[in-house]
């Protein structure tokens, strides 16, 4: 359904459903790509009761039985897929508008971003890049030298990632059109006539991406595409498909040579374009990760594809809104998903810009985007104070990049999604079952943004156990299960750390090209947690052939002390970090020994800090309190 006021219909199909309660969960996934509907409230029948309908000849769905929320996924997404282990530059921040409309608006942003100490990892061609919108070309006289000015982008540490839309302009002189027209690629009404629509570049067909044919003929102007230009992404959009009608109504036309009624593909539209540009970007280049985000999705596009939340609006409602979307994309397979940060379709506000850098400081896909026409949504359109916040969240962010990769290698291996409901991790406290204004960022963080104007403060539900407040080092942890009222000024998001938990992070830097790797820290809090700490190159599929590293952590609460045990290491991977260093908090008063032998530890503020060698193998470290 809708996120909020003036909402459209959001453009991604998921048949798929959870059900949650003290005794446990269970999941029902409906096989059926077309039109489908579920009744949650049906009169006159029994409370807890439901039903699903499509207009099929038969309907085939499958019951997960579960008994939890993370089976139900693994159990989901060992029938759609998961998504597989993304390049880490596509976890940092993204600076995109429709409105850079030239090089040197390019350059001009990425000049902001480098001279303001924003860290930033890409910025993203919207549609005023192309030569009168048509797909795979650039405008010659605003973009001269498209390929020399990536790679100078490419220098500063941001990827380019460009929109491609499906509608190519039916154009005699255009070779995208011609060769797809000649070779009988788009969509047709059932008499063979061409369907044609309006969209971006006026009158466009439609590739019919459900043949074979079609895929490989896109994957191959695609691959082109890459190699001229150095692109690092593609970003799908439009490809619900949007169009006004032309040539008749699209929904009587046929996909797949024929053989598909549209009604029978119109959710799968986008994802077979999704697959067709996947194949693409492993071609051009087999050992990468290609990055692509798209619209318009169905059961398994995260198998290929990102998802964003499409045009949402500068509106609270759509900042507080953004949160149950994402947790239900996450528990709907899709775990690498996020909503425009400060809202698309309008003019943005200080406050309200703010508040949604923080909150989408924890999205899984990080980017501000904005329309065209609308008031500077850039971190820096504010003034110093708005700007001060915006960058230091987008900092915590980069310092926590090895958290969230460890979340990612979750997801590739589970389905496990990164923002999780309170339920996910705290399965029979009921009174998380309702909440949608926080959620879990992984096991370790709870995040609780502001989301309306003018407050200070807000009530935070804390589950059972110790919870820190992040940045308050030598405060006594609030206790759950309860809430909280938590101190919430402009610049303060109420985020929480886990009793026990093992947080990695690196030094903040500027993209993640540029972390200082060797310089990681594992940031541990009393109580039990445990961290299986995945590292690898990040960029290639290298990972596969064995070359990634994998490492045990143990930490547990013992009478008078707390033990912490690692190793042994798997993998052959090694980067040049030579050592282990630990933050040990709130535990000052504290003598350590590490496998029966004493050892000193060192003081800095609220912490104890100790760094041992890394030699890949099995240890103990006991910390009396």
């Amino acid at each position: 359904e809708g996120i909020g006021i003036a909402t459209d219909p959001l453009y991604a199909d998921f048949p798929f459903f959870s059900v949650h309660s003290p005794f446990g969960s269970y999941g029902v996934f409906l096989d059926n790509p077309e039109f489908t509907t579920f009744d949650f409230k049906q009169a006159g029948t029994p409370a807890g009761s439901y039903e699903f309908a499509a207009p099929a000849a038969g309907l085939v769905f499958y019951v997960l039985a579960g008994p939890t929320l993370p089976d139900v996924l693994r159990q989901y997404t060992d029938l759609t897929g998961r998504m597989p282990l993304p390049a880490l530059w596509s976890l940092g921040y993204h600076q995109c508008r429709w409105g850079y409309r030239t090089a040197a608006d390019f350059r001009a942003v990425a000049r902001e971003l480098r001279t303001r100490a924003f860290p930033a990892d890409a910025l993203w061609f919207d549609i005023d890049y192309m030569d009168g919108y048509r797909v795979f070309t650039w405008d010659k006289r605003r973009f001269p030298k498209p390929a020399a000015l990536l790679a100078e982008l490419k220098a500063q540490g941001l990827k380019g990632v460009t929109i491609v839309d499906p509608g190519v302009k039916v154009d005699e002189g255009y070779s995208v059109y011609q060769a797809g027209h000649s070779a009988g690629l788009f969509v047709k009404h059932p008499d063979g006539r061409e369907y044609q629509g309006n969209v971006w570049p006026g009158r466009s067909a439609l590739p019919d991406f459900h043949r074979p044919e079609a895929r490989q003929w896109w994957a191959g102007l695609m691959r082109r595409w890459l190699d001229e230009t150095g692109l690092a992404g593609i970003w799908n959009d439009m490809n619900e498909p949007a169009v006004t009608d032309l040539t008749g109504p699209i929904t009587e036309v046929r996909h797949d040579g024929g053989r598909l009624a549209h009604p029978e593909a119109r959710n799968t539209y986008g994802l077979q374009m999704a697959r067709a540009t996947f194949d693409a970007m492993q071609a051009q280049a087999p050992d990468s990760r290609p990055f692509i985000l798209t619209r318009a999705a169905y059961s398994g596009a995260q198998t290929v594809t990102a998802l964003w939340g499409g045009d949402n609006s500068p509106h609270w409602e759509h900042l507080s809104g953004s949160l149950p979307l994402l947790m239900n994309l996450g528990l709907s397979g899709m775990p690498f998903v996020g909503v425009d940060i400060g809202g698309f379709a309008g003019d943005t506000q200080a406050e309200l810009l703010a508040r949604w850098f923080q909150a989408g400081a924890f999205y899984p896909f990080c980017r501000n985007h904005a329309v065209t026409g609308s008031n500077g949504h850039e971190p820096w359109a504010f003034g110093p104070e708005i700007e001060a916040i915006c960058r230091r969240y987008i900092e915590l962010r980069y310092q926590l990049l090895p958290y969230i990769y460890q979340l990612f290698h979750q997801a590739a291996q589970t389905g496990a999604p990164l923002m999780r409901p309170m339920a996910w991790h705290y399965p029979k406290d009921s009174a998380t079952f309702s909440l949608s204004d926080q959620f879990l960022f992984g096991p370790d963080l709870l995040v609780a943004p502001v989301m309306e104007p003018g407050l200070s403060a807000r009530a935070v539900y804390l589950p059972r156990g110790n919870w820190y407040r992040w940045g308050a080092d030598g405060a006594p942890p609030a206790s759950g299960p309860g809430h909280v009222l938590a101190e919430a000024p402009l610049a303060e998001l109420p985020l929480y750390v886990r009793g026990g938990a093992i947080l990695p992070m690196w030094p903040v830097a500027q993209h993640t090209g540029a972390v200082a790797r060797e310089q990681l820290r594992l940031h541990l809090w009393p109580g039990a947690g445990q961290l299986d700490y995945f590292e690898d190159d990040g960029a290639t599929q290298a990972y596969r052939r064995g070359e990634y590293r994998q490492t045990p952590f143990r930490w547990r609460s013992a009478r008078g002390l707390q033990r912490l045990t690692w190793g042994p290491s798997t993998g052959s991977y090694q980067d040049a970090r030579k050592q282990w260093t630990f933050v040990f908090h709130e535990l000052l008063a504290a003598q350590a020994s590490l496998d029966g032998r004493a050892i000193r530890t060192r003081r800095e503020g609220q912490a104890r800090w100790l760094s041992l060698p890394d030699d890949g193998g099995k240890h103990t470290l006991e910390i009396k309190i």
